[in-house]
């Protein structure tokens, strides 16, 4: 019996150098485990990636090109008109016949040509702005992406961290309570938080494979069931940006100029609608033979003559669209002010908590399991009380891991709003 006991003592003793070494372990930086398959990238790369490959900025691009082609299809000439023509007059035994060649033009007056030129440019510049607003919405998905997948792997190791602690007690509990050093209590609430801190682990690892495969699924559409992940981390505290700064940025923003082109564009189909009363002429010129040797040159002019339409409900139309695009313009501008203004505010508050709180939680936290695994090894701790220590560790690596990918998201959703990308992007 007395051999039993110590030999319970001495695994007992095991147990506690060995917490001892793993809290000595947690302060040093690991990697997320079992992702030996995901493929690493930078930042830099995954937008060079999403540049390549991404379907979203694909359709974008094809829908800025179909726009700009029907806007060119718009300006484009009337096409003339070939008509060869044979009039067979025949009576009785008579015959006779006479032929007709007429090359027809319609032509347009130079100031609606000029209106719609202005009309097909201004449209083709707000397609390419707005697609420059598409790319620059889509590169921050991919940073946002790149981020949160960083600080789900980062939240994963931190959970298992904890939770190997957990378990170490909660096996050290089990020898206890045999040995009547704790009671039924702490070794059930133990197990409780054994297996609660497994199904937080299993909870940690699936987000972490979620976000690697929604980074994949936007730099590497191609790629079945692929895990891309970030190859560093989010390290230090994002440049400061004014607010100032912020709003001196809204005129560089192509979703404003796209809405100024679509005002320009409506301007100008307004001023091609008020031209229409003004009816475009053709002009032929042609050529006769007849059978009899008679022959010349033949000129027409084919002028339609505004009686039913004079084009007064294509001039509402335009007036009307002309209009909503003011109005969506003065709307646009007022959106991306506030967005701008939101985007700051959001900005500065995240980037302040992460500068004064998130390193000292991180330090915090470590100190506090590195002491208590310690003084639990030293018996100077109970298991409770190592046990509330490492979820105390978890938490505050948690809150701290949190407040640096928002803070980092936060900056490059700021740089979304003021057009811009980051400086020096690694």
């Amino acid at each position: 019996m007395n051999r039993t006991r110590a030999f319970q003592n001495e695994e007992l003793n095991i147990r506690h150098i060995a917490l001892l070494g793993l809290g000595a372990l947690l302060l040093l930086p690991q990697a997320a485990l079992g992702q030996e398959a995901v493929r690493r990238v930078s930042l830099a790369e995954a937008i060079e990636a999403f540049a390549e490959n991404s379907l979203a900025l694909r359709i974008a691009r094809s829908e800025a090109a179909g726009i700009a082609g029907a806007a060119r299809q718009s300006r484009a000439w009337f096409n003339p008109s070939l008509s060869v023509r044979r009039d067979a007059l025949d009576r009785g035994a008579d015959e006779y016949r006479e032929d007709n060649l007429v090359l027809s033009q319609p032509l347009e007056w130079p100031g609606r040509t000029a209106a719609r030129y202005r009309a097909a440019a201004h449209t083709i510049g707000a397609s390419a702005a707005r697609f420059r607003a598409d790319s620059i919405q889509l590169a921050f998905e991919v940073r946002e992406a790149w981020a949160l997948a960083w600080f789900a792997e980062a939240a994963e190791v931190t959970v298992r961290r904890a939770a190997s602690v957990i378990r170490e007690v909660a096996e050290d509990a089990e020898i206890r309570l045999e040995e009547g050093d704790i009671s039924a209590y702490e070794a059930r609430r133990l197990r409780l938080e054994r297996v609660q801190a497994e199904q937080d682990v299993a909870d940690a690892e699936l987000r972490a494979r979620d976000a690697r495969r929604r980074l994949a699924a936007l730099v590497l559409p191609g790629a079945d069931h692929a895990e891309i992940g970030p190859s560093a981390g989010l390290e230090g505290v994002p440049p400061p940006v004014t607010r100032e700064d912020a709003l001196g940025a809204l005129p560089e923003r192509p979703d404003l100029e796209a809405a100024l082109r679509d005002l320009d564009a409506a301007q100008s189909e307004l001023s091609v609608a008020n031209s229409r009363w003004i009816p475009n002429p053709t002009v032929g010129i042609g050529y006769r033979s007849q059978l009899d040797g008679f022959e010349g040159v033949s000129l027409g002019v084919d002028l339609p003559l505004p009686f039913f339409d004079r084009g007064g409900g294509a001039r509402q139309e335009a007036d009307a669209r002309s209009a909503a695009a003011a109005h969506r313009l003065n709307l646009r501008r007022r959106l991306a002010e506030n967005d701008l203004l939101m985007a700051s505010d959001r900005y500065a508050s995240s980037r302040a908590r992460l500068e004064t709180a998130a390193d000292g939680l991180l330090a915090d936290g470590d100190a506090l399991l590195a002491s208590a695994t310690a003084a639990y090894g030293e018996d100077e701790m109970s298991l409770l009380e190592l046990l509330d220590a490492a979820n105390a560790f978890r938490n505050a690596r948690l809150s701290a891991l949190s407040m640096r990918s928002v803070a980092w998201i936060d900056y490059y959703d700021l740089l979304r709003a003021m057009a811009r990308a980051p400086e020096g992007e690694r």
